[in-house]
Parts: C-alpha cells; structure tokens; sequence
C-alpha cells in the first residue's frame, strides 16, 4: 500500500518548476526568469504587450495506464492582467485532453482564467478523464490577453 501511494504521488510534467529552462514545454513566446518565483530558482514567465495574440507554454502528456482521475495543479501569479473582447480571454490554466488521432476528447478543462492582479496562488482542480483519452495537453497561456503571468510548480498527478 505504501509504495502504491508514493507512486500516485509522482508529477507527470517534464521540469513543472522550469529549474531545467523551458525543457519539455513546447514555447510559444514565452521566458524563463530568475527574478519571481514560487519556489526554486525560475519560474515562467509569460508577457504580452497586446491583446492579439496567445502567448505561452504547453506540454502534452501520456495519461498513466489504469488512471481514472488526476489532480492538475500550479502556483500562478498575474500583474496587470487585461483581456480581449471575449468572456475566455485572460491568463489562463486550460487542460485537454487528446485521443490516439491527437483530436480533443470533450471539452478542455478551465482550471484558471485571471485578470488583473494576482499574487502567488495554488490552482488546482481533480477531473476525471474522459473514455477515448490517451493524452493531456496543459496549457498555460496569456489568451488573447495583455500583461505578465507566471507560472511555477506545474503539477499533474493520478489520484483516486
């Protein structure tokens, strides 16, 4: 039983405290900086200057064999955060989930969309995963929005 629950406590991002740069994320303008973090010595950080474009990471992931739920988590932080024209827009923390053809399976998940101003604050959510699911893409962007998010200690674990 032991070994059961330390192995449902295993984080299945590649590098979710960005102390490896930006390795294993799939960049979309996004930086890396030493100067505001969570924990560690980087975090991420996304910047936008307009509101006419998605600007971020994301990172797709197999989903573990028999899982049935998993906890999504981050430690975000958001400055002068201004979105677009539509009700979506924001800084925002979204998980979808992908079949064997990489289609979305369902909806995506909106675990996070901010505006404004945010100090550092743990996101989380448990979703089930959906029947057709073999993958998981996080996605941690500025949509359609302007202003600094920053991203730390991406997390997503299997839990019962």
């Amino acid at each position: 039983m032991m070994l059961n629950s330390a192995f449902a406590q295993k984080n299945l991002v590649t590098n979710g405290g960005f102390e490896d740069e930006l390795y294993g994320w799939n960049n979309n303008g996004a930086q890396l900086t030493p100067y505001d973090f969570n924990t560690g010595k980087n975090s991420c950080a996304i910047v936008a200057a307009n509101t006419e474009n998605w600007v971020g990471v994301d990172q797709t992931i197999r989903v573990p064999k028999k899982a049935r739920n998993i906890e999504f988590s981050a430690w975000l932080k958001a400055v002068n955060v201004v979105k677009g024209k539509n009700e979506w827009d924001g800084a925002i923390f979204t998980i979808v989930f992908l079949d064997v053809l990489e289609k979305e399976v369902g909806d995506g998940v909106n675990i996070a969309r901010i505006t404004g101003d945010q100090g550092w604050t743990l996101l989380s959510k448990k979703i089930t995963i959906p029947d057709k699911a073999v993958s998981f893409k996080i996605l941690i962007a500025l949509g359609n929005a302007s202003g600094t998010l920053l991203a730390d200690d991406v997390m997503a674990k299997e839990v019962d």
